[in-house]
């Protein structure tokens, strides 16, 4: 019962003033345990999402779970953390604590000036992306790669009720929700074993992944092309995925890599120019929209600090100057 309350207590940071929060806190005792006796006896069922699409910047499928199923969520999802984290790859950046994205870029730039003697000598960097890659996460395959490590059948049965509570259109037994905090940890538990083929298998000594994203850096390009069938075939028989075949890319690093949002050179990084392009886009429609007195000034400071929270991690003062014009140029208005 205990690991029920602290999993609501997880839960509900930054998020008891949500409509449907607040509905289950007002009987909130007797809905957890409700939700503990039906864990205990093996009751309990994971309830349908809501559907719902956000543009960031492609359109995204997100699916969201009712109070009571995201409180088993962050149940579970501590217990998957003790058991898995401590193994996994230590450059798999997505959804681990102190990881994430500017960690992944910084890992990036620093093994790829080992990898060129300081910026020194050839280098080449081998970019991929698996296709579709929560829709086709297999249920059998995870559930699976779990069983290897959990031995508490209790456990394995919820976590699969979980697993199983979602499946992609026209697609039983693959997929899995994009909103959901096992999603996260699934993923990177679901990823793993390929990890661990590219560094103990292959050998690979610079390797970066975040989710589907990864990059393998080498001096010969002939390497990577070598690589790249192998990591294809692993990918395929192990874990039923695939390279996306339009963002393949074996690139000179000296020329620029594109890669977590940024655009990465030996001496500097600058924003993608959609990334940019999209920024001012955004911006300019919130301040006509204050104008209409149709939004709140407010809304406009939050993603102007959240754009300059993206650009503190790259070269871009200028740009970063622009940025705070559009409130300082609303604010005279």
């Amino acid at each position: 019962m205990e690991n029920v309350f602290q999993a609501w207590s997880g839960f509900v940071k930054g998020k008891r003033k949500k409509a449907d929060v607040i509905i289950f806190d007002r009987f909130l005792e007797e809905n957890l345990f409700e939700l503990y006796e039906s864990l205990k006896d093996k009751t309990y069922r994971h309830s349908g999402y809501q559907e719902f699409y956000i543009r960031d910047p492609k359109v995204r499928d997100i699916h969201k779970a009712c109070v009571k199923d995201r409180v088993v969520h962050h149940l579970v999802s501590k217990v998957l953390e003790e058991i898995f984290e401590p193994t996994f790859f230590a450059h798999s950046y997505s959804c681990r604590k102190n990881k994430g994205t500017h960690k992944a870029v910084k890992a990036f730039i620093k093994l790829t000036r080992q990898a060129s003697c300081n910026n020194s000598s050839k280098l080449f960097v081998l970019k991929c992306d698996v296709k579709k890659f929560f829709a086709s996460i297999d249920h059998g395959v995870l559930i699976n790669l779990l069983s290897k490590r959990i031995i508490d059948p209790d456990f394995l049965w919820l976590l699969i009720i979980i697993i199983e509570s979602f499946n992609s259109k026209d697609q039983v037994g693959k997929g899995m929700p994009i909103g959901n905090l096992t999603s996260q940890l699934f993923a990177n538990i679901y990823m793993d074993p390929l990890d661990q083929f590219i560094k103990k298998e292959l050998k690979v000594k610079y390797y970066v992944r975040y989710v589907d994203d990864f990059v393998l850096m080498s001096p010969n390009k002939e390497i990577l092309i070598n690589l790249l069938g192998k990591i294809g075939k692993f990918l395929e028989n192990e874990l039923k995925l695939h390279l996306h075949p339009q963002k393949i890319e074996i690139r000179n690093y000296y020329i620029g890599i594109d890669f977590l949002g940024y655009v990465i050179f030996p001496k500097y990084i600058i924003p993608r120019t959609k990334t940019k392009k999209r920024i001012f886009r955004k911006l300019k429609k919130k301040a006509e929209l204050i104008k209409k007195e149709e939004d709140g000034f407010d809304t406009l400071n939050q993603s102007v600090q959240s754009y300059l929270g993206y650009l503190s991690h790259c070269n871009s003062y200028k740009l970063a100057q622009k940025v705070k014009n559009q409130l300082i140029f609303l604010e005279s208005d």
